[in-house]
């Protein structure tokens, strides 16, 4: 894939990258080939694509989606630090955790973060259910982001003990200024990366008295190439505030 063509692409579609940070995305996709031969991390069958089924994929959500300058945010079964690195590369003021229950990913993951010199970025082993619960990660965040991970009904149970309490987010100042095509995030929020038919996850979850609104964006891009691997979309879950909760 050529580099230009992706610097060309984010671009037309509203996200300009410096020549670092093409360099730093360049970095990380050898990285993370590098490992996959020692431990599965991406699809062997998508190396050749890693361009446009994973990198682009990721950073399609900054296309979509504005986060608060400083965010905190977890990457939520993390795997090969997808989404995590690649919006950390592109967002260096975002803190970030990156969450996996394999022990061999996480220490993968950490020797990429080392490797990229990313700050404010910690990989973490353990699995969501028991990491919510410790001083540090319970409602600590403001966005939990998870990609090929599980189905939206468990997301929002797992990713319920990270995010902080409604009210509780950073500043609402948007990092690429004021683009009324990318919709703010203003409360505590989910943001799964989805594909394939949604309406059966959604319904399971609009009526949990833990989540206020959820919406659905469809992850089409301008310019000749898209995300691989069918129809591709993220989920924004919105989080209901604690005194909400306890009254339902």
């Amino acid at each position: 894939m050529d580099i230009v063509w992706f610097g060309t692409t984010c671009a037309q579609n509203g996200l300009h990258l410096s020549g670092k940070q093409l360099a730093s995305l360049e970095a990380f996709a050898a990285l993370l080939l590098g490992w996959n031969k020692k431990i599965n991390l991406i699809s062997r069958r998508d190396e050749e694509n890693i361009w446009t089924s994973h990198l682009l994929h990721c950073l399609s959500l900054l296309l979509k989606v504005d986060l608060p300058a400083g965010s905190s945010v977890l990457d939520l079964g993390t795997g090969g630090g997808l989404p995590g690195i690649p919006l950390k590369i592109v967002r260096p003021d975002l803190r970030l955790t990156l969450l996996d229950s394999t022990q061999k990913k996480i220490n993968a993951v950490k020797d990429m973060v080392s490797a990229l010199g990313l700050k404010e970025t910690k990989a973490v082993w353990g699995r969501a259910e028991d990491v919510g619960k410790e001083k540090g990660y319970n409602r600590d965040y403001d966005v939990v982001v998870a990609r090929a991970v599980a189905s939206l009904d468990d997301l929002v149970r797992w990713s319920g003990p990270f995010l902080k309490p409604e009210g509780a987010m950073t500043s609402p100042l948007p990092a690429f200024g004021t683009d009324k095509s990318r919709r703010l995030i203003k409360k505590p929020t989910l943001i799964a990366f989805k594909g394939g038919d949604l309406e059966g996850e959604i319904r399971q979850i609009k009526n949990q008295p833990q989540v206020s609104n959820t919406t659905v964006i469809d992850l089409t891009l301008k310019g000749s190439h898209q995300p691989e691997g069918g129809e591709k979309k993220i989920v924004l879950v919105e989080f209901a505030s604690a005194s909400r909760q306890k009254a339902e």
